[in-house]
């Protein structure tokens, strides 16, 4: 039996379209594999890049870190011992450039003195940040510039502005402030203000005045009970909170818990731990005094230009001769001397004084500037934040 040459040609039409469709399919294939592919690019670009914004953040948080550290740092960026190493802080303030690359299970760091960082540059899959400290148009304020990498091809830039919040905030006008009322169990007690250019007062107080002599020194020409200005009802109406509030435009709580705030126990003797906190400082010390201030042996706590500011939150005993250079706040009303301390800055008092001895506090208005400069917490400026 003969087959027709039709008959022979009938799977021809379906072969024609099986192929058409496998075409179809391949084609569809292909296209979904670029858009697989080109997905794949996006993520892979979408996370390096941030990685790069989270970097540039990193260096942010890590410069506003080491501004609010008084640690000297080495020019690896770690804490240093050398006589030669400065906190971050410490320097001129105006061009300030460092860097850090992630290096396996760590970072390396650069901080170089003056000039542009070694690790600006990051390559493969490597992760880092190049961060810049330069003065801001603003005065009293600082511009921060960080550039996070991820890679060498993620590049995000991010700066803000960041202002210091000063440790001492209003500077005391008298050389001794006592909210509430002072009483000086002996005529030994001196306090001395001679600059008239910064008020000339020797005792402000909230309450009167006992009427035991003191040892009173104000401006050339100016008798000195003219010196003293007691009863002030102002200072008087304010509460504890509101007179510590003035000085530190901030809470007890929020000052003590600076990071440039070191905390020393003094519920006895703390001559050693006062001694080995305010060693070898390149800035004035802020320090809040946990139980009181109790010295034993002779001490020098700050110098003229590095001063030194403490909150006492206890009765103050000087057991043994001490010089001061800075401000006391005290928090309690006792007051006890027996070899003659001597303040250099100013005293202030949160409540009453009951004071004994023969202290010497002289209004100091250079150390007291010096704690205002140079003292507080850097915070970033609200509105400030751009990312470009």
């Amino acid at each position: 039996m003969k087959t027709s040459p039709l008959a022979a040609q009938r799977g021809v039409g379906t072969i024609v379209m099986s192929l058409l469709l496998v075409f179809a399919i391949l084609l569809s294939v292909a296209f979904a594999n670029r858009s697989m592919l080109f997905e794949a690019k996006t993520s892979a670009n979408q996370y390096r890049a941030a990685q790069a914004y989270e970097a540039a953040e990193a260096g942010l948080d890590w410069a506003i870190a080491q501004l609010n550290s008084d640690t000297p740092i080495g020019d690896d960026c770690l804490p240093s011992t050398d006589a030669a190493a400065i906190a971050l802080r410490a320097r001129t303030l105006d061009d300030v450039q460092a860097a850090c690359m992630q290096s396996g299970a760590g970072w390396s760091c650069h901080c170089p003195a003056s000039g542009s960082p070694r690790l600006a540059e990051v390559e493969g899959n490597t992760i880092g940040f190049s961060t810049r400290i330069s003065a801001a148009s603003q005065p009293d304020l600082l511009q921060l510039t960080s550039t996070g990498r991820s890679g060498s091809v993620a590049v995000n830039s991010t700066q803000v502005l960041v202002g210091r919040l000063p440790g001492l905030d209003s500077l005391p006008t008298a050389a001794l402030t006592v909210r509430g009322a002072p009483i000086f169990a002996l005529a030994t007690f001196g306090l001395h203000h001679t600059d008239p250019t910064s008020g000339g007062l020797t005792l402000h107080s909230g309450g009167p005045v006992d009427s035991t002599p003191l040892q009173l020194a104000g401006p050339p020409g100016s008798p000195p009970a003219a010196s003293v200005f007691a009863a002030d009802r102002a200072l008087a109406e304010l509460s504890p909170d509101g007179l510590f509030a003035s000085l530190f435009r901030m809470s007890k709580p929020a000052w003590r818990e600076q990071p440039t705030v070191r905390e020393v126990s003094c519920e006895s003797a703390c001559d050693t731990a006062l001694a080995q906190a305010t060693a070898g400082s390149a800035s004035p010390q802020l320090i809040w005094l946990r139980g009181g201030l109790r010295l034993d042996t002779p001490i020098t706590l700050g110098t003229a230009t590095h001063p030194v500011l403490l909150v006492v939150d206890g009765p103050i005993e000087f057991h043994a001769k001490a010089t001061v250079h800075g401000l006391i706040y005290g928090i309690a009303s006792s007051w006890v001397d027996i070899a003659g301390a001597s303040i250099d800055g100013a005293v202030v008092i949160e409540g009453d004084l009951q004071a004994s001895g023969a202290s010497q506090i002289h209004h100091d208005a250079s150390a007291l500037q010096a704690l205002h400069d140079h003292t507080g917490t850097y915070a970033r400026v609200p509105g400030s934040w751009r990312d470009f």
